[in-house]
């Protein structure tokens, strides 16, 4: 697999602003790092293989703009999940020796682009089905997120449930739609979010979700901006190097 690298409500009153089916802009940054590997949720990482995870201790270089995440207990597994980025078209095991998650890859032809963070499940379908709870700290607020939720197949499952620490009267759930469907939200002046993704049912497969997230860079970007991603993309490298 890949060595590490790095991508580079409510304020109580976060705008929220519903998209659709598009892919975020160009001036968009992903912030799921571009490698498949599993990131500590507060459930340590399975796979021993320091290739294979980002630790707590890490995410200052390969996660810059989220300063925790936590995995919660989620309303229908009643269980924490574990956090993955996966590259969907792809095959890959993970295992501590007792314990197995297999990702097989996604259907032929519903696979989008690129890394996404994939919640697993790993008592069910050896960790394959993607449900989870989770909440995200970010390092400072962003001015404005996209969520990007890929494959939500069932109604009012799959959502946001806090913003800003501020638990919603109402969740923001996504609606259904077809197979490999990509539903988009934005949200504006953000430093946490509480996401759940999927549905798991009992004697079921459930209905798994996976998503990304996008902060917008600045424009026109300034010279300390590309200083800054310069000194991030050299991380990477010295990382990346370290690992082969």
């Amino acid at each position: 697999m890949n060595s590490k690298f790095l991508s580079t409500a409510l304020l109580a009153t976060a705008t929220l602003a519903t998209v659709g089916m598009f892919a975020p802009q160009a001036s968009a940054t992903s912030l799921v790092p571009q490698m498949e590997t599993e990131i500590d949720v507060d459930l340590g990482c399975l796979d021993p293989d320091p290739d294979k995870c980002i630790d707590k201790g890490e995410f200052s270089t390969f996660l810059p703009w989220i300063a925790n995440i936590s995995s919660l207990v989620d309303a229908t597994t009643g269980e924490k999940s574990r956090l993955f980025v996966d590259h969907l078209a792809t095959k890959s095991t993970y295992t501590d020796g007792d314990t197995l998650i297999r990702f097989k890859s996604k259907d032929a032809g519903t696979n989008p682009d690129g890394y996404w963070f994939r919640p697993s499940e790993v008592n069910e379908e050896k960790g394959q089905l993607e449900v989870g709870t989770f909440q995200f700290d970010f390092t400072k607020t962003i001015r404005k997120l996209t969520i990007d939720f890929f494959d939500t197949e069932k109604a009012n499952s799959t959502g946001i449930l806090a913003i800003n620490g501020v638990e919603l009267d109402q969740p923001i759930y996504i609606a259904d739609g077809p197979n490999g469907n990509i539903a988009e939200e934005m949200l504006f002046d953000v430093n946490s979010i509480t996401l759940k993704l999927g549905n798991d049912k009992l004697n079921s497969t459930g209905d798994g979700v996976d998503f990304r997230l996008h902060k917008d860079v600045p424009e026109p970007t300034t010279a300390l901006g590309l200083l800054v991603v310069g000194a991030l993309g050299a991380a990477s490298a010295r990382k990346r190097g370290q690992k082969q």
